[in-house]
C-alpha cells in the first residue's frame, strides 16, 4: 500500500483537470466553421478534435514541432474533410482568440483549489499551450489568485512529458523540492510521464475509469476533484 506523504509543492495541469477544454474547444470550433461555411455539426467537431488530439501527442514525442502544428492543423483538416484550399494563416489566430474565451471551471475545482491554498500548498500550474491563451482563461475564472506561478511550455521552451520542460519550471521554485512534490492531472502521456520523467510523485485525475499504462508511475489515483481533497489530508 502507498504510504501517504506530506507534500509541500503541488503542480496542476489546467486542461480537462481544472478546465474543461472540450466545451472551450467545442464553442471556439463552432465559431471557426461557421466563419468558414462549415456547418459545425458534432461529427464535423469529433473529427477535428480526434485529429488535433493526434497533433498533439506528436508533439509530445518530438514528431513535429509547435510552429508545425499550429501552421498546417487546420489548413489540412479542411482539405482532407472537404477538399477546401483554405492556406490561411489567420485561420489558427482566429482559433485561438475563440479559444482563450472558454474558461468553464470542471466541478469541485474552485472548491479544492481554496481548500488547498487555505492548507498551506504551494500550487503551480504545468500545462502545453499557448501563452496568452491560458493565461487568459486562468485569469477570467479566477484561478490566477491560487497560484505562486504559471509555467507554459510555449515560455518554457519546451513540451510536457519532457525533462526540461519540469527542469525549466523546477529552477524557477524557491526552496524546491522533489520529494515533496506532486504532480496532479488527467493526461497520462503528458502529466504522469512527465512527473515520471522528471522524477516527482504523480496522481491521476482518472474521471473515465481508464486502464493505466503499466509503463507509466502512478502514485496516487481520484476519479474527481473531490477525492484529491481527501488524498491529501
Amino acid at each position: 500500500m502507498y504510504k501517504m506523504k506530506r507534500y509541500k509543492t503541488l503542480l496542476f495541469d489546467v486542461d480537462d483537470t481544472l478546465l474543461d477544454f472540450h466545451a472551450a474547444q467545442d464553442q471556439a470550433l463552432d465559431q471557426l466553421f461557421t466563419s468558414v461555411d462549415i456547418e459545425p455539426t458534432a461529427t464535423v467537431k469529433h473529427a477535428y478534435a480526434t485529429y488535433n488530439q493526434g497533433l498533439w501527442e506528436k508533439l509530445e514525442r518530438n514528431e513535429i514541432t509547435r510552429d508545425e502544428l499550429m501552421a498546417t492543423r487546420f489548413p489540412t483538416f479542411f482539405k482532407e474533410h472537404f477538399g477546401k484550399e483554405l492556406a490561411n494563416n489567420s485561420l489558427n489566430d482566429r482559433y485561438l482568440q475563440f479559444l482563450a474565451n472558454g474558461h468553464q471551471a470542471l466541478p469541485g475545482a474552485r472548491e479544492l483549489l481554496e481548500d488547498l491554498a487555505a492548507r498551506d500548498y504551494e500550487l503551480y500550474i504545468v500545462t502545453n499551450g499557448v501563452k496568452f491563451i491560458q493565461e487568459k482563461r486562468l485569469r477570467e475564472s479566477k484561478f490566477e489568485q491560487y497560484f505562486k506561478q504559471i509555467f507554459i511550455s510555449e515560455t518554457l521552451g519546451a513540451q510536457k512529458p519532457s525533462q526540461l520542460f519540469f527542469k525549466r519550471a523546477f529552477e524557477q521554485i524557491a526552496g524546491f523540492d522533489k520529494a515533496k512534490t506532486l504532480i496532479i492531472g488527467d493526461s497520462l502521456s503528458s502529466d504522469m510521464l512527465g512527473g515520471q520523467n522528471a522524477g516527482i510523485d504523480t496522481l491521476w485525475l482518472n474521471r473515465k475509469h481508464q486502464v493505466a499504462d503499466p509503463k507509466i508511475k502512478i502514485d496516487l489515483e481520484a476519479s474527481s476533484l473531490e477525492q484529491i481533497s481527501d488524498l491529501l489530508s
